[in-house]
């Protein structure tokens, strides 16, 4: 099945979030992250790799990906793909939990993988042709996707290990979401730390632990983003997008935009 090069924002109604994956036209790295959200990868064309916990798992096309809610994944794109992503937020599962908002679903290939595939490419297909009662038909899909989740996916027991870390990232959103609002600014780890209560070294520990990631690496690969997006733009010259994006002038935004991405700047912009 081909799809349209597009991403998809949602109509106000739905309970979910459907597009297809950014990084489709390759050469693309998604550095470690999590969110609350129950995230799945389908993969229609090409292919697409994850690590979650140091583990590393090869997708290629009619297979699928569904990330738990908290756990730390980075994301492998270096050839052209057909991605649909489905972004379920984890209240939808609320009677389902198995712990204080603790849901979780394994990554093992299961028996109902094929039509579980065949609904997703359903699911997108009728969001595209948007026919009379689409709106109808994406919900009945949806609860169905939802069904097979909780009864062929679904993990009743699960390690302490993993509740604990769940935890300890519901905290760590929460500074995280506060660093993405203020990246421009001067976001010292000391300064955050104490905004939140923590010591800097208990505050260092956590992302190191739980998020696999230095905070200043997170810090980091968040203003390159933005860095990024600006630089796409081209409304701005380097130096006000280095300024926009929380580095201290240009020759620090070149320094890790070429150790990240192996070029410079100005090479990105050009080609943007």
């Amino acid at each position: 099945m081909q799809f349209a090069h597009e991403l998809i924002v949602p109509e106000v109604g739905f309970p979910f979030k459907l597009f297809l994956f950014e990084g489709r036209e390759g050469h693309y790295h998604r550095e470690k992250h999590w969110h609350r959200s129950i995230e799945i990868f389908a993969v229609c064309d090409g292919e697409l790799e994850f690590k979650i916990d140091e583990k590393t798992w090869h997708l290629t096309a009619g297979e699928f990906m569904i990330v738990n809610s908290n756990e730390v994944h980075e994301v492998d794109s270096p050839l052209p793909n057909e991605t649909i992503v489905l972004q379920i937020p984890l209240k939808v599962f609320e009677k389902y939990y198995t712990g204080e908002q603790f849901i979780w679903f394994t990554h093992e290939p299961g028996r109902k993988d094929a039509r579980f595939m065949e609904l997703l490419e359903e699911l997108y297909k009728t969001y595209c042709e948007k026919q009379c009662g689409y709106d109808m038909k994406m919900n009945s899909i949806f609860y169905h996707l939802l069904y097979l989740l909780v009864k062929e996916y679904r993990l009743t027991e699960v390690e302490d290990a993993f509740v604990r870390k769940n935890k300890n990232l519901n905290k760590l959103s929460a500074i995280t979401s506060y660093m993405k609002e203020n990246y421009a600014q001067e976001l010292s780890l000391e300064e955050v730390a104490r905004i939140f209560g923590y010591s800097p070294t208990y505050l260092s520990r956590m992302f190191q632990k739980y998020a696999g990631i230095t905070y200043k690496s997170y810090l980091q690969n968040i203003r390159l983003e933005y860095a990024m997006k600006d630089l796409k733009g081209g409304k701005y010259n380097i130096t006000e997008t280095a300024l926009r994006s929380g580095f201290s002038g240009s020759k620090a935004m070149a320094r890790a935009f070429r150790k990240k991405y192996g070029i410079l700047p100005s090479e990105y912009k050009e080609n943007a």
